[in-house]
């Protein structure tokens, strides 16, 4: 009796180190979850559910990218990034407040030693942009979830919000912004079935918006319901981040669209954005740029 047990224990304790080994070298390469042994068939493993992305229609889009598609390139680009990071700007929207008179490369250098985002960092070099920012973060929120979601999606919405204003006569060229449309180009995308003839397909113009003065940056206030003419989706209004009271511009509001005191900055706007990239979001997608709700406890 004890010569058949012994057998059995031998490859009971050899299972168990094969097991032992082979999570080691699991761990060791990287792998997030742990592999179980496969279980028996009267306890079938429950598959892992990943968690629903959340994201938007077209209108909703729309709604959500109107109030920024006409910014400087540089500075929505630091929106789209910092957005990300909700929990980071409520903390820098306060900062700005607790100091009014920061502002341009001089507030950034003070917030060096935060633990944000640097896109969020950056932001408080324009306080009165931050100041829009902090009235309402929901669109905050939203917005970075969907930049997250669907990055293509947003950029593209940038790009038709753009067109609709420069067709309503609203996105013009002038002492604080330059406006440069690269003509649509034609791409090959295929043969026909029939014949040898190459099918070319033209893609939309292209719009940039970038500083008169790359030195000094104004931040445009508008009214999405005005700038890009009939709104098209009613049920879903423009999202409108209007001026902080008081707020003096160096112009009226022409075609809709006015500028506030230029703030002079060498270095706190860090990004623009590749237009000639499909992938617009190659700058910002990296593995450890996600939103902060575990960052900022």
């Amino acid at each position: 009796m004890s010569m058949s047990f012994k057998p059995s224990m031998i490859a009971l304790l050899c299972g168990i180190g094969v097991v032992a080994v082979a999570g080691t070298v699991l761990v060791k390469n990287g792998y997030i979850s742990w592999q179980q042994p496969k279980a028996a068939e009267t306890q079938p493993e429950t598959p892992l559910v990943a968690p629903a992305v959340k994201t938007f229609t077209q209108p909703q889009l729309d709604q959500l990218v109107a109030p920024i598609a006409l910014y400087p390139d540089p500075v929505l680009a630091q929106i789209l990034m910092a957005s990300t990071y909700p929990s980071n700007v409520v903390q820098a929207v306060q900062w700005s407040r607790d100091n009014p008179k920061a502002q341009g490369d001089s507030a950034v250098k003070l917030v060096a030693n935060q633990p944000w985002d640097p896109s969020v960092k950056s932001l408080v070099a324009l306080p009165q942009l931050l100041a829009l920012m902090g009235e309402n973060p929901e669109w905050v929120q939203n917005l970075g979830d969907a930049f997250l979601a669907q990055p293509d999606d947003v950029m593209n919405t940038v790009q038709k919000l753009r067109q609709a204003a420069q067709k309503n006569g609203s996105l013009t060229s002038n002492a604080q912004q330059k406006v440069i449309v690269q003509p649509a180009k034609n791409t090959v995308s295929g043969h026909s079935a029939s014949k040898s003839t190459t099918v070319v397909e033209s893609q939309p113009q292209t719009i940039i918006i970038q500083p008169t003065n790359p030195q000094v940056v104004y931040v445009p206030s508008y009214n999405p319901n005005v700038v890009y003419g009939t709104w098209a989706t009613p049920a879903y209004p423009p999202v409108y981040l209007p001026p902080p009271p008081g707020e003096v511009f160096t112009n009226s509001l022409v075609s809709g669209i006015g500028f506030g005191i230029g703030v002079a900055t060498t270095y706190a706007l860090f990004s623009s954005l590749d237009w000639g990239d499909d992938h617009h979001d190659d700058h910002h997608h990296d593995d450890d740029h996600h939103h902060d709700d575990h960052h900022d406890d």
